[in-house]
């Protein structure tokens, strides 16, 4: 509910208390927690095993641990807060029909098949981004609280055995993760432009970050790994064909906003102008950093990465880069050239980073197709089992 506002709330601490408040505000929160557990487990339970203390300590070290990960992006240690909250008041709800140790893994993956609806109703929301990596720290912050109600409060109602209901619950639940997780990874920008065009009421997706994208890792030991939507022969034919065209946009389009550009040339529409664009902008955002920087460290971090970027386009974008105004002459590459110590070292652009380059569409499908037949089974198994009871 709070997703097509959270834009504005995230504007508005920003403003006023400073983008450090969310980290601030989950750590206190888990600090809260953990006390409020531990008196719990000392003054209710009146537990003396030290067991459970110790894994009270390992749990909150890994809550913090990964909330601090996020410091870069603290808005988004809320949704780990969030995510643990939920995994209890999912435990709370299962423990009516599942009263054994499924019940931990059962409501792990209920949470993190939510937390990826949760990714896609922020993806169908104008301005808002789906990512999968967000959708795992949701159902990581649900399990590690699985794993405090397990190791820590111990429940007694929570039998050892596991019964042949709830075999079928959790293969359930973790077939439609497994299923929604493919639909989700299948959701490329193609099929977007074609279920648009069918439903032209939904056009407005085509706009935005894709879902999903199945790529190529570029691997170049002279310059950097970087990853592109396009196969390196047809990045070459793209930037050597249409070199003329491009640059003419590219120029065309130097008062547009970045961000106005970026849905104007989307990965549906041209994939090649969609990431020429984002490398001109790393390359240029932290050149710019590097100048204005006082930290000598910060600033040749900055020179680095505006060098590595620029290796990248005059490369696999030359001709298209040659001929736009975007080009870097001599003077600019001698500046700093003279700030980098060692430029040959190792550089991972992360543009486009979040493209599928391990597997392809069909060896995912094929391996889902595998283990919901795996998962069948066993639910199969599990029901003649029931009944011969």
């Amino acid at each position: 509910m709070t997703i097509p506002i959270a834009r504005r709330i995230q504007i508005f601490v920003y403003a006023n208390w400073g983008r450090e408040a969310f980290l601030y505000f989950v750590l206190l929160c888990l600090a809260i927690g953990g006390i409020g557990l531990l008196y719990f487990l000392i003054f209710k339970l009146k537990i003396r095993s030290p067991s459970n203390y110790i894994w009270l300590i390992i749990c909150g070290v890994l809550y913090t641990h990964f909330t601090l990960r996020l410091r870069n992006i603290p808005e988004e240690a809320v949704h780990f807060l969030e995510y643990g909250l939920l995994g209890f008041f999912i435990f709370r709800a299962l423990l009516h029909y599942v009263k054994n140790k499924s019940i931990y893994l059962t409501a792990t993956f209920l949470a993190l098949l939510i937390g990826i609806f949760d990714e896609i109703l922020q993806w169908i929301t104008p301005q808002r981004y789906w990512d999968f990596r967000d959708a795992e720290l949701n159902g990581l912050a649900a399990g590690l609280l699985q794993i405090v109600i397990w190791k820590v409060i111990k429940p007694k109602e929570i039998a050892e055995k596991i019964n042949p209901y709830s075999i079928r619950a959790l293969s359930l639940v973790l077939a439609l993760c497994i299923l929604v997780f493919g639909l989700c990874a299948s959701n490329t920008p193609g099929r977007v432009a074609y279920y648009t065009r069918i439903l032209p009421s939904l056009s407005f997706l085509q706009k935005e970050e894709p879902m999903s994208e199945f790529g190529y890792k570029y691997k170049d030991h002279e310059i950097a790994t970087f990853y592109s939507r396009l196969s390196p022969k047809d990045l070459r034919q793209n930037d050597k064909k249409n070199a003329p065209r491009y640059a003419k946009i590219l120029n065309e389009s130097f008062n547009i906003s970045y961000d106005q550009f970026l849905r104007d040339y989307n990965p549906i529409n041209d994939p090649f102008l969609y990431e020429i664009r984002i490398h001109i902008f790393r390359r240029d955002t932290h050149f710019e950093k590097a100048n204005a920087a006082a930290d000598p460290n910060e600033k040749i971090e900055s020179y680095f990465i505006a060098y590595k970027e620029n290796l990248i386009l005059e490369k696999y974008f030359s001709h298209t880069i040659e001929e736009s105004i975007y080009s870097w002459d001599k003077k600019k590459m001698d500046k700093i050239n003279l700030s980098i110590e060692k430029k040959d070292e190792f550089y991972e652009s992360p543009v486009s980073a979040g493209l599928f380059t391990t597997f392809s569409e069909k060896t995912m499908w094929i391996s889902i197709l595998i283990v919901l037949t795996m998962l069948s089974l066993i639910n199969f198994y599990s029901r003649r089992k029931e009944k011969r009871r």
